[in-house]
């Protein structure tokens, strides 16, 4: 048993290095506003459309931000969670341990 948790946890630590290495973008008001962020959700780049910068758009601005920093999350989890799916996958004597 404990053989089989430390195996998890070394095929967990090569998991989070290879999402380190994916990026995934989140996206909001047709591309004014992009967040880049690996697959351990880790925010690398954010870009914004110039014309969102102005102090009436402030607002606006805001808003966009949570909804391409959502985005991103959710892509970045789908990503994290297709990997883990593959880990499960190949040690099925783990999935009690975990629930279902």
């Amino acid at each position: 048993m404990f053989g089989k948790l430390a195996e998890a946890q070394k095929k967990a630590e090569e998991i989070k290095q290879r999402l380190a290495g994916v990026t995934v973008q989140g996206q909001a008001a047709s591309g004014d506003v992009t967040i880049t962020m690996d697959g351990n959700k880790k925010v690398k780049d954010v870009i914004i459309e110039t014309a969102l910068m102005l102090p009436e758009r402030k607002a606006d601005l805001q808003k966009y931000l949570c909804l391409a920093i959502e985005d991103a999350m959710n892509k970045a989890e789908m990503v994290s969670a297709n990997e883990m799916k593959s880990l499960m996958g190949m040690m099925p004597g783990l999935s009690g341990l975990f629930g279902k």
